[in-house]
């Protein structure tokens, strides 16, 4: 099978000729770029400096010879302004705070302000901070709960959200034709732009607002997330025009609705305020284009997924399996028919980065034997490779796919 046919039969729930693999094919199975940098040293390879394509999460763009070595069959249709509305062209050199020389966007230009931070700023406010040795910028927002809640007017904050550019269309559609046309790798569409499933579904509240928005003013959160999702509509209208001939998978939501140990909140308030507004986009695809759905959410999500089923999720990542109630039996022996696990292959908290080489064998190994079983399963690293991770670690991660996937 090629990498394409491969990911097909997994995501329709049928039995591949062995397990897909995804590394770097989406906004959430990506690479750290200081991570990076270790990796592609240590394998040997001419590839430095990386471009740091996703500025929030820091992942880099991960090259030809990375993802042949790793046995990828993924590929992404990268958004051409990610974070920070830095436009992902122009490309200059920057150094990391763990010295690594990369490359960033041109419109990257952060000033180093009078409490130590550097700062990035949009139109005179900044957005985000991060002090010189850390690994990411940080949101430059509040997030605790105000002393008093201002409502937002839901039609003025959908239009407030924008609309895909003309530019930003052509260029997604180059790459998603160029890889459709002249590789055998199968494509996936990095959307979230405006959807219900990212830090806009807050409609400018605070995290603290918004969670006390869902308990008392469940009206007003219903005509925020239905305003949301009707401008979703209008840019998937425009992004599928673009690429949906040429993707298979599709990420409408990225953002986190489980804790540790727990979901964020009351189960009972996603089914009633989320489900009807999510069907609004997610029925869109699924009349619009083949692709499949994917939703990110980390944490402990078991009480959340038959909701998701309802609206029309067709894949979960990144599996947070050593979450509460998440073990990876579990959730194949009770979702496996119905929702596709895209991720799941090894845990990123202890295993991947502090687990010996046997147990990351081990684990590796049962998961393929879990999660493989009928297909279903796109083995991934639960979430992005962070810094930290020997390479060793991922040479050995790689190895036990070659031979067991």
């Amino acid at each position: 099978m090629t990498s394409r046919e491969r990911v097909w039969e997994a995501i329709n729930h049928r039995q591949p000729d062995k397990v897909p693999i995804d590394v770097g094919g989406t906004k959430a199975t990506g690479i750290h770029i200081d991570e990076y940098c270790e990796l592609v040293r240590y394998l040997g390879l001419d590839l430095l400096p990386p471009k740091c394509y996703e500025q929030f999460q820091m992942l880099a763009r991960v090259d030809e010879e990375v993802r042949r070595w790793a046995g990828g069959d993924v590929v992404q249709i990268e958004n051409p302004i990610e974070t920070w509305g830095l436009p992902n062209r122009d490309w200059k050199f920057w150094k990391t705070g763990k010295g690594n020389e990369v490359l960033m966007p041109g419109a990257h230009d952060p000033v180093m302000c009078d409490d130590g931070n550097f700062r990035l700023y949009q139109n005179g406010v900044s957005v985000a901070y991060k002090p010189p040795e850390a690994l990411y910028y940080e949101r430059d927002c509040k997030t605790e709960m105000s002393d008093e809640i201002v409502f937002t007017d839901p039609d003025k904050w959908a239009s407030s959200i924008k609309l895909y550019g003309d530019e930003e269309l052509k260029q997604m559609q180059k790459q998603a034709k160029f890889y459709f046309e002249n590789t055998e790798y199968s494509t996936h569409g990095g959307f979230m732009r405006g959807g219900l499933g990212t830090v806009g579904m807050f409609a400018g509240h605070t995290f603290g607002d918004w969670m006390c928005i869902l308990m008392t003013e469940q009206d007003y959160a219903n005509e925020i997330l239905e305003a949301t999702a009707k401008r979703a509509v209008e840019n998937l209208t425009l992004y599928l025009q673009a690429v949906g001939p040429y993707i298979d998978t599709i990420m409408v939501s990225g953002i986190d609705y489980g804790m540790q140990d727990r979901e964020m909140f009351n189960p009972d308030i996603f089914r009633d305020i989320y489900v009807p507004n999510f069907k609004i986009i997610n029925s869109y695809v699924h009349n619009n284009c083949r692709a499949k759905i994917m939703f990110h959410t980390c944490g402990s999500n078991y009480y959340l997924i038959p909701h998701f089923i309802e609206c029309g999720v067709d894949i979960l990542n990144p599996v947070h399996t050593n979450a509460a109630r998440m073990e990876a039996k579990r959730l194949k022996d009770e979702f496996g028919d119905k929702l596709v696990f895209w991720g799941g292959g090894v845990e990123t908290q202890n295993v991947l980065p502090k687990g010996s080489h046997e147990e990351i064998e081990n684990q590796v190994r049962e998961r393929l034997e879990i999660f493989g079983k009928g297909g279903g399963f796109v083995f991934a690293v639960i979430h992005n490779i962070q810094y930290g991770v020997p390479p060793s670690s991922l040479d050995v991660m790689v190895k036990t796919l070659r031979k067991y996937r």
